[in-house]
């Protein structure tokens, strides 16, 4: 199995394994089944509670030349503040206390009966991370409202029409680059489970019987401090060939900035079907190997392909 480097370790279910919190682990990686950011992006604490702010610079400084007894002029950076704020999902689980005591493990059943629902909020999680509307007070802006703009540099276009197109995402990811963010304060990256013991229930009939309730929450958000860290390849077409959009992949790697210990492409299964069958002519470029973890994935060079069928393919065409 490989080494996890810094950042890899930093992700959620690092986070809370280090904790020593097995409750919370268990809940992410069953939010990671449906959710595969959740196994590279590294977690933050936000730094101002609830939200998270960021200066990001818009011009970088430049050195001078000089020659000896003439000095150079001051030079300085123009910032701006970004405000990311953090979205809450939260779910009950109600299961019949005769089924779950009758199993001989009550903690295992309940958690076995609530596998479901914690993988829905997996999918509802991803959902918001790509699609997340900021104008909804209670969602944040998801990579595809960053990334909505043809004029911005990290949005490349591969010149699909109509209203059958796809998109796919390639992150540099890292503390200072791409990452996700929690509560400030919370040993279990915004991840919580209350149990609610046994309360009377009604079945919907007028009848009534004894279940376990339990409370699930997971609070979360992105932080971009470094805007190039994310591009979008996007009106990508359904007659786009694997070799297509590795080619695209490889020119937008190069855009992508320097230094990050991971790079990671987020894609629909069809966008990773035709990666996979381009293998056979690229296999010096696509090839599988092991993530940190031990599961073998594709890759593209060292991009990392993970798979989020929440990004749709019916886009209309972004112009």
């Amino acid at each position: 199995m490989a080494t996890l480097n810094m950042s890899d370790q930093m992700t959620a279910l690092e986070i809370v394994k280090r904790a020593n919190n097995p409750e919370a682990w268990r809940i992410i990686e069953i939010m990671s089944r449906t959710n595969e950011m959740l196994t590279d992006v590294p977690a933050y604490e936000a730094n101002n509670g609830t939200t998270n702010t960021a200066l990001v610079r818009k011009i970088s400084p430049s050195g001078q030349t000089r020659i000896y007894n003439r000095g150079v002029g001051r030079t300085a950076t123009q910032t701006k503040k970004v405000e990311d704020r953090i979205a809450m999902l939260a779910d009950y689980s109600l299961v019949d206390a005769s089924m779950v005591e009758h199993s001989g493990n009550v903690n295992a059943a309940r958690m076995s009966e609530a596998q479901a629902i914690i993988e829905g909020m997996g999918l509802t999680q991803s959902e918001l991370l790509i699609y997340g509307d900021g104008e909804r007070d209670d969602e944040f802006d998801g990579l595809m409202a960053r990334l909505n703009d043809p004029s911005n540099p990290c949005f490349i276009d591969m010149d699909g029409t109509g209203d059958e197109l796809t998109s796919l995402f390639l992150c540099a990811i890292g503390k200072n680059q791409f990452h996700l963010i929690y509560p400030k304060g919370s040993n279990s990256v915004g991840v919580k489970h209350v149990d609610k013991g046994i309360e009377t229930v009604r079945d919907g009939k007028n009848g009534e019987y004894e279940a376990y309730r339990s409370y699930f929450e997971a609070q979360f958000g992105i932080a971009v401090p470094n805007p190039e860290s994310v591009i979008r390849i996007a009106n990508i077409p359904k007659d786009a060939t694997g070799d297509d959009i590795v080619d695209k992949v490889l020119e937008a790697k190069r855009k992508l900035p320097k230094g990050a210990t991971t790079y990671a492409m987020y894609s629909n299964q069809g966008i990773l079907i035709k990666i996979d069958k381009a293998a056979r002519d690229k296999g010096n470029v696509v090839h599988t190997a092991a993530d940190p973890w031990g599961k073998e994935i594709t890759h593209i060079r060292e991009i990392r392909c993970r798979q989020m069928d929440v990004i749709l393919d019916t886009e209309s065409r972004v112009a």
